[in-house]
């Protein structure tokens, strides 16, 4: 086959184009720090980091799902702690006027500091998280309980629903975080509450006054199991984020040996590029500077 000018001048204009090309290549690489800029330079790479982003991104959202978990049981634990605290003060309280040496005046006396057990029980049943009530069930935007004054023997009117609320933690597990305050709050309210009226009555004896005890034993035990509850599924929200945290430590590394250079194998192989591109601009000088005559061959 016969080699003229022309054909050697199109095949050094095809390779500096495509030294050009690699050259063009290797800078977005260093300026960028990223081995692909568009789907089309590496498909599978591309693939691969859709993936991890997208496994990213659950991680990042059960991350959020944890956090709102964790401050949910928190505020719960530390409205059981504030209930039982209340209940047990009713209950030395309860002793205390059980004795049919004290007085009705005494007892009055009692019933007072009673009263502010009971409505300080309702005001820690109506806890909330932000704008939501933690012990309402899914009816988060409702008071749990409302006060019922025209009926002496029920205080109060549980206005929630009995509907769990609960949080995916990861693509295996869902954890109800909720306590309604129909289960919690109700009965130990009503107890703290007949006790109140008992101290108002004069006619209503000691023993009738300590006959409420087992009940507001009941209650304490119930609030050490419901506190006990809870603690165990903080302890396991703690141990799902650590796995998630290290998980999320995990992919970011895969994601960043899929798509990011190594910046100084770039440098080596930009300046090999560049003084492939220069000896390619040396050889076509050379092929350009042939005479005229040369090219009509």
């Amino acid at each position: 086959m016969r080699v003229t000018n022309s054909m050697m001048v199109r095949n050094m204009l095809d390779h500096l184009k495509n030294n050009r090309g690699d050259l063009n290549d290797l800078n977005e690489q260093l300026s960028s720090g990223k081995l692909f800029q568009r789907p089309s330079d590496a498909p599978i790479k591309v693939s691969d980091s859709m993936n991890y982003k997208s496994q990213l991104n659950r991680n990042s959202q059960f991350q959020r799902n944890l956090n709102q978990a964790e401050n949910w049981l928190n505020t719960t634990e530390s409205s059981l702690k504030s209930g039982t605290e209340v209940i047990q003060r009713a209950r030395e309280l309860t002793i205390y006027a059980a004795n049919d040496s004290m007085t009705s005046n005494d007892r009055k006396m009692v019933a007072k500091e009673m009263k502010e057990l009971r409505d300080e029980l309702v005001d820690i049943s109506n806890a909330k998280l932000g704008d939501s009530y933690i012990f309402s069930g899914q009816n988060t935007e409702t008071k749990p309980f409302e006060v019922v004054d025209a009926d002496p023997d029920n205080h109060v009117k549980y206005t929630g629903d009995t509907n769990s609320v609960s949080r995916r933690l990861n693509e295996n597990v869902e954890m109800d975080i909720s306590l309604t305050g129909k289960e919690v709050f109700k009965a130990e309210i009503e107890n703290i509450n007949k006790i109140y009226n008992q101290l108002e009555d004069a006619s209503v004896s000691g023993e009738d006054i300590g006959s409420n005890l087992s009940e507001m034993d009941e209650s304490i035990n119930k609030f050490a199991e419901l506190r006990s509850e809870v603690g165990g599924k903080l302890q396991r929200t703690g141990n799902i984020i650590s796995r998630l945290e290290a998980n999320e430590v995990h992919l970011r590394d895969l994601k960043s040996k899929n798509e990011d250079a190594d910046l100084a194998e770039v440098i080596t192989e930009l300046k090999m590029e560049e003084t492939v591109y220069r000896a390619s601009l040396a050889s076509g000088s050379r092929i350009m500077q042939q005479s005229l005559v040369d090219f009509i061959r």
